[in-house]
């Protein structure tokens, strides 16, 4: 058995569902899978390329142990939970990207991925990078490297490396884990913050767009009059909506 086709309404793979099956190559998991349940796929040597769905929730212990073949994968923000031992021995693991920080990562999750080097976070690196474009750069970078804590940043892109979410000390792993999580919620607390005033400014310049088209074009030349500005309570209720301190 090479490849599977999974139906829509399944929503876990249960215990062993598919161990040990050592012709496997591809799976692409069906779009209202919610679990994939402990060993699922662990021992399947030549898997190289696994799909996930936007709406996984829990990847279950030794899921997908030992799948030496596999190099990279992408996990939805959805995903909440990744068992023991996950992806543990997956020797050949350089690219884990990670569009949501899960509540709980086992320390052993990656255990032995000797090719890895560090977690990848491309969802909010996207949106970082775009206000970067539209921004005052020298204030962003400031205010960004004031509240990232231990997450790295290279290049407009946000990373953790390996090291520091699986210590040697498993016992530090719980604590290391709850602070990239409230590290990477004041990076996006920030980043909503600038998405949101840069959104304001557009609105303001819409409306007074809207009102110079509307405007007699014999008088159009004091453009300063047919501003429009946002009522300052309203935009500073938007701004201040978001603790981006």
């Amino acid at each position: 058995m090479r490849e599977i086709t999974f139906n829509d309404g399944l929503q876990k793979i249960e215990l062993g569902a598919f161990s040990s099956c050592t012709s496997l190559k591809r799976i692409k998991l069906p779009s209202n899978l919610v679990e994939i349940g402990e060993s699922a796929f662990n021992g399947c040597p030549n898997l190289s390329v696994v799909i996930f769905n936007d709406g996984l929730q829990k990847i279950g212990i030794n899921a997908f142990f030992n799948c030496k073949s596999l190099k990279s994968i992408k996990l939805p923000h959805t995903v909440v939970e990744i068992g023991n031992c996950a992806f543990s021995h997956c020797r050949n693991l350089r690219d884990v990207e990670l569009n949501g920080v899960p509540q709980n990562l086992e320390s052993r999750a990656f255990h032995n991925c000797d090719a890895l080097e560090r977690f990848l976070f491309p969802t909010i690196s996207y949106r970082l990078g775009k206000i970067i474009q539209t921004s005052h750069w020298e204030e962003l970078e400031d205010k960004v490297n004031q509240v990232r804590g231990v997450v790295q940043w290279e290049s407009d892109e946000l990373f953790v490396p390996r090291e520091i979410v699986e210590p040697r000390l498993t016992r530090f792993h719980n604590f290391i884990w709850i602070g990239l999580r409230r590290d990477f919620g004041r990076i996006t607390r920030l980043v909503s913050y600038y998405e949101l005033k840069e959104a304001t400014t557009m609105f303001e310049l819409a409306l007074w767009k809207s009102k110079l088209d509307q405007a007699d074009a014999s008088n159009t030349s004091n453009r300063s009059a047919y501003r429009i500005d946002v009522p300052g309570p309203v935009k500073n209720l938007m701004l201040q909506y978001l603790d981006h301190s």
